[in-house]
């Protein structure tokens, strides 16, 4: 776009808060699910191949030589482990996600709204070029189409102007299309 922002990552971390959230929760529940599943099929597989449920452990304690242990007392904090730092790492990657996703929507977004305001100088532009290249070249060739429209129009417009002077109803339907061509900005 024409206009130049502030980069505030941080600040303007969430720019379609509701879009991200979504992003992020989804990603967040494929990860919560897949740490169940695993925890119960390692629970179950567990259950079915042990006997006993137990072993013996050597412990560093020599007043503890042997010690009987139930073998998922020690595999299953591991398992809930490592699952906790899966999800810390879901919740990372639901973040970056939903940004990559929610930032050039939130461009494209305020791109129309510029073009809705009769702005049609403003560009679209993003910093991810080659992801974006083809919508990029789309929008802005969109954008110079109805600009160079609207230089057409005027410059009729103008002739026309110099024909409608001596009729008043015709000036008045001139100074109407003068009117409605003030809101675009397209020089």
């Amino acid at each position: 776009m024409t206009e130049k922002n502030v980069r505030q990552p941080v600040g303007h971390f969430f720019v379609k808060k509701s879009l991200q959230f979504k992003i992020i929760t989804e990603i967040l529940l494929v990860v919560f699910i897949s740490a169940v599943i695993t925890t119960a099929t390692v629970t179950l597989v567990y259950n079915a191949k042990s006997q006993s449920g137990s072993f013996y452990f050597m412990s560093n304690d020599f007043k503890k030589d042997l010690e009987l242990k139930n073998i998922l007392e020690v595999i299953l904090p591991s398992v809930i482990g490592a699952q906790i730092i899966t999800m810390i790492i879901g919740f990372g990657i639901g973040l970056f996600s939903s940004r990559k996703i929610a930032v050039p929507i939130y461009k494209f977004e305020k791109w129309v709204r510029q073009l809705k305001k009769g702005n049609l100088m403003t560009r679209l532009d993003f910093r991810e070029k080659e992801e974006m290249e083809d919508l990029i070249h789309e929008c802005n060739e969109l954008a110079d189409f109805y600009k160079e429209k609207f230089i057409e129009i005027n410059k009729s417009l103008k002739k026309l102007e110099l024909t409608a002077m001596p009729d008043p109803e015709a000036q008045e339907q001139v100074n109407r299309i003068k009117q409605t061509l003030g809101t675009v900005s397209f020089n």
